[in-house]
């Protein structure tokens, strides 16, 4: 059996990209089995995976900008497929265009496009960006043979046909894994690791933060981007962090980072990672940050409930005010906080990226 991988929109230090390092790192290839990855130069440099069962596949087309990458999904996926004598196509964008020449199974990692209730709230280019996603997903899901989901809550986008599909959490890498360990600092410090788009909810999360620096509550927040400060230029975000640091000087702290592998030296700096994101497929940051045993408190999303059960508390991430109650709720009661982030810790250790390799390509196979 070989299998083509379309990693065509995959970029370096995304969750997607650690994803199918993970993948194709615990995985051991059968004798007669190649498994062919198509995507741009950047990211085979990084995969760095060595293993001789693993090839590649990089042309101009996957190398430029998204009509490139299009016009190659579109027209020469298919040669590709039976150059390497394929036979079965795992996309990892969630959606394709072509005709079929082969079994095709969908990841869908992005469940944005799928919830129409937080993405009609966006800027007007990113609602008809993510209703045409949304169109396409749909449309993808039922040509498709299969769908891996990231999260049993991703089982309602299937609709009601019947689709062969199998729910395949993340993993967590072993490095992230360490024991829970009491920060000394007087200052409460907060993190939100995540990228900045609207969704992702830091604007309530800076007016919480606000609201309890002025009932003179020593705490910090530090913003991580993931995707640097460019989407926050001229943002509602960075007039509120700009208007709130003048009243209070680095309340709010932007930093960003270049590689996902250095949030392993982050977690342990802070005291509490609160995540008022409104949408999420599922959440490797969440799965990295009980590994680091990093206290954590989540927006009411169905899918932080199904990683986290009852161990944290969860707020209303449109209510600024909730969650900054909920912040106060872990400053003042430590003993709750340092119960659940055991409980959490315990949680973590039942992913792990072997398991999910193996039953994803497990999946793969099973699809005729």
């Amino acid at each position: 059996m070989n299998v083509l991988i379309d990693a065509s929109n995959i970029i370096p230090d995304s969750g997607g990209f650690t994803h199918l390092k993970e993948l194709l790192k615990n995985h051991k290839a059968k004798e007669k089995e190649i498994i062919y990855v198509a995507s741009s130069s950047n990211v085979i440099d990084e995969l760095k995976i060595n293993n001789k069962k693993v090839k590649y596949i990089s042309n101009l087309f996957l190398n430029s900008g998204i009509f490139f990458r299009l016009f190659w999904q579109i027209f020469q996926i298919n040669s590709c497929i039976k150059k390497n004598k394929c036979t079965k196509l795992f996309v990892l964008g969630g959606y394709f265009f072509f005709i079929k020449k082969c079994k095709v199974i969908l990841l869908i990692q992005n469940i944005l496009p799928l919830e129409k209730k937080i993405f009609l709230q966006d800027r007007l280019i990113l609602i008809i960006k993510n209703y045409l996603l949304n169109l396409l997903y749909r449309f993808s899901i039922l040509r498709s043979d299969g769908v891996i989901l990231l999260s049993k809550y991703s089982k309602k986008f299937l609709g009601k046909k019947k689709i062969k599909f199998k729910v395949i959490p993340h993993g967590i890498q072993k490095k992230f894994f360490r024991e829970f360990k009491k920060n000394s600092d007087k200052k409460f410090k907060i993190l939100y690791v995540s990228k900045y788009e609207k969704y992702k909810n830091h604007l309530n999360l800076v007016k919480a933060c606000y609201e309890l620096k002025k009932k003179n509550i020593n705490v910090s927040l530090t913003l991580f981007g993931l995707d640097g400060e460019k989407n926050l230029v001229n943002s509602d975000l960075y007039k509120l962090i700009n208007k709130v640091n003048l009243k209070f000087k680095d309340l709010i702290i932007i930093k960003n980072f270049k590689k996902h592998k250095n949030l392993i030296n982050i977690y342990p700096k802070f005291d509490l990672q609160v995540y008022p994101s409104k949408c999420e497929a599922f959440g490797l940051i969440i799965l990295e940050t009980i590994a680091s045993s990093l206290p954590i408190i989540c927006s009411n999303y169905p899918v932080y409930k199904e990683i986290l059960q009852r161990n944290t508390i969860y707020f209303d991430p449109d209510n600024p005010h909730d969650i900054a109650n909920s912040i106060k709720f872990y400053i003042v009661n430590f003993k709750t906080k340092f119960r659940n982030t055991k409980n959490l810790f315990k949680i973590a250790k039942k992913f792990n990226w072997k398991t999910s390799s193996n039953e994803t390509f497990n999946f793969i196979k099973e699809i005729f």
